[in-house]
């Protein structure tokens, strides 16, 4: 007896079924559709965004300034590291320069995806759903600001527990 070939129209339309990527898509219209419609704000977007340029052109990626003479020690550097990457990847633009906190808030997303499936299996949709839409957290994926790096890497590490 001869098997016919999977039909690819078939598992197109299951997977455009899937709560999952209806999930992930709404996520990432959310936290990538307004990156770059205004310019960085100052104080904080332009300080955050200043101190990881310096650090991507001078080449220091252990000491955190605002200028030759001025360090900036108040915060963890993950997230200028992550800005001068993403600048240096995708060239100097405030898109680029949000890009971690939006990748912050998509990351946030799949782990309340996880989280949920490991607290009350069954509920991960709905836990996903809830905070992707929530709008503190929409809102501080488009800012430029230590917190949503921080949040990520508190929600991972909550997972992983």
């Amino acid at each position: 007896m001869l098997r016919r070939p999977p039909n690819p129209m078939h598992a197109m339309r299951e997977l455009f079924r899937s709560p999952a990527l209806r999930i992930a898509l709404l996520a990432l219209a959310l936290g990538l559709a307004f990156l770059g419609t205004r310019g960085i704000w100052d104080p904080d977007e332009g300080r955050y965004t200043n101190v990881a340029l310096n650090m991507l052109h001078s080449g220091d990626w252990l000491n955190p300034r605002r200028n030759d003479e001025v360090g900036h020690w108040t915060k963890p550097p993950l997230t200028y590291w992550l800005i001068a990457g993403s600048v240096g990847v995708f060239g100097s633009n405030a898109w680029a320069a949000r890009l971690p906190a939006a990748a912050s808030y998509l990351l946030c997303v799949w782990l309340a995806w996880r989280i949920g499936r490991r607290l009350a299996p069954g509920s991960e949709r709905e836990a996903a759903l809830m905070y992707a839409t929530m709008l503190l957290p929409v809102a501080a994926s488009q800012l430029i600001t230590t917190d949503y790096v921080l949040a990520a890497c508190e929600t991972l590490a909550m997972w992983a527990f």
